[in-house]
């Protein structure tokens, strides 16, 4: 993409220029919006798919197993490739990349909008985590390669996080309408045009950008920790139906162990580690890593069992209980703006500290929801949770980008995001079992849970990051 001259750069004093006259070219426009349109879907997909899963119940008549599967077996592909796929982007094209996950997430929507059963729907669900995990860091590359003043790049990146925070906050929303006027399956078919029009704009208006010094790709970890996430995943959600102490679940739980260990011990003398150790010596990124973790373990729990539970127990519509949780997506990125005054690093440790507080009040006002005819207390916990999203992501980011050399910076990032990503995964496994095994009690649990974990965290926030 060529470079663009635009009055920004003219006038470095000036601020406030629109997006219109930052990119000012046709090809920079197209190539902006193919690069946010593409990872929009993913973020639409991920939401939209909750209020969904108990249509795809009522059809299949499927066990909460499979459920979990259908939601899980995406993240954990997503999650545990994160970061290998944004080095194989450095070594072989970040636009070669980014077409690859894109054409693959758009064809398995369509064979998801196509399954005959649940089997076909998890796998097909599976190589959709495989594309979102490519698409993500080459998206991110593409977009500082296409606009290479500091201005232009902060804004682009700036106009990605809307769009993707749009895509996140619309997914109940819209996917709570399309399930009730045209079907679940319908969710996915909305993929297929918008994901094909994509990938011929990036072919028209987007560059290739190669990295100069291509990282190794330590291939032996990277297999280590997708076996550790699958067995790990795999014994909490089978626990559901087998029982914890059925043979094949502690199988599951002691090889997840095993190779927990020779993942440390790959680590350890590994020359490109996929962790890097040096990274985890500052208590703020270590901290913040595992509050990316712990925060989607939570969240995503709670939106999956929530979902199946206006549903499946309240009796409420896709489109109703999509509209119910609207606060839980909309709310985030209003409080970021709101706060974004309070955005520098001296306010790191404060937001995260008040965000987790905010968080678990909102987890704990959706149990005491239980006892509860009516929805206010659903609203308000639900609420709650949205505005601690909205604290707690900005700082938790900020905490780790600053925390880390420059250099490192995509690493840094890569790791945090494959954090909340197997936080997720292990959320929703979990949360969903404890349902399975006994509805209002297993509920009650998951929401206990996710309060104590958020205050803990808020303890360690406290504890290990220092006030400046």
């Amino acid at each position: 993409m060529q470079a663009i001259c635009t009055k920004e750069q003219e006038q470095p004093g000036r601020t406030g220029a629109r997006y219109e006259d930052l990119f000012s070219g046709a090809r920079a426009k197209f190539g902006l919006y193919a690069i946010c349109f593409g990872f929009f879907l993913v973020l639409l997909d991920t939401t939209a798919l909750n209020v969904a899963i108990g249509a795809i119940q009522q059809e299949f008549r499927g066990k909460m197993s499979g459920l979990q599967w259908v939601v899980s077996s995406y993240s954990i592909v997503f999650a545990s490739l994160l970061l290998t796929c944004g080095a194989v982007g450095d070594r072989f094209g970040a636009r070669r990349l980014y077409q690859i996950g894109l054409a693959l997430f758009t064809g398995m929507s369509l064979l998801c909008a196509l399954s005959p059963g649940v089997g076909f729907l998890i796998g097909a669900r599976m190589v959709q985590g495989l594309g979102a995990a490519i698409m993500l860091p080459a998206s991110l590359s593409l977009l500082s390669h296409a606009f290479p003043h500091p201005d232009q790049r902060a804004r682009a990146v700036t106009f990605w996080a809307s769009i993707v925070s749009l895509g996140f906050a619309a997914g109940p929303a819209l996917g709570g309408v399309l399930t009730n006027y045209f079907g679940w399956r319908s969710i996915f078919w909305i993929n297929v045009p918008v994901g094909v029009a994509a990938l011929w704009m990036v072919r028209r208006f987007v560059e290739e950008n190669k990295g100069v010094n291509p990282r190794h790709i330590d291939w032996t970890g990277q297999v280590s920790i997708c076996l550790l996430l699958f067995f790990l995943t795999y014994g909490l959600i089978e626990a559901g139906n087998a029982g914890w102490t059925a043979p094949r679940i502690l199988w599951a739980f002691g090889l997840s162990i095993w190779l927990t260990i020779v993942f440390v011990m790959i680590e350890r003398f590994s020359s490109s580690p996929v962790l890097p150790r040096s990274l985890f010596y500052d208590p703020t990124f270590s901290v913040c890593v595992i509050i990316g973790g712990v925060l989607n373990f939570g969240m995503y729990g709670i939106l999956f069992i929530e979902s199946i539970y206006l549903q499946n127990i309240r009796h409420l519509s896709a489109l109703s209980a999509g509209l119910l949780i609207l606060p839980f997506t909309v709310l985030p990125t209003i409080t970021g703006r709101l706060i974004v005054r309070y955005s520098g690093r001296a306010h790191i440790r404060l937001r995260l500290a008040i965000g987790l507080l905010v968080a678990s009040l909102g987890a704990g006002a959706i149990g005491l929801a239980l006892w509860s005819s009516g929805y206010g207390a659903i609203l308000l916990g639900l609420g709650l949770l949205g505005i601690g999203m909205g604290c707690i992501m900005p700082a938790m980011t900020a905490g780790v980008l600053t925390s880390s050399a420059t250099q490192m910076s995509g690493v840094a990032s890569g790791i945090l995001n494959s954090a909340r990503q197997v936080g997720g995964t292990m959320g929703v496994a979990l949360m969903g079992t404890l349902v399975e095994r006994s509805q209002t009690q297993g509920m009650l649990w998951s929401f206990a849970l996710a309060v104590v974990c958020f205050l803990l965290m808020a303890g360690a926030t406290l504890r290990f990051i220092k006030r400046k």
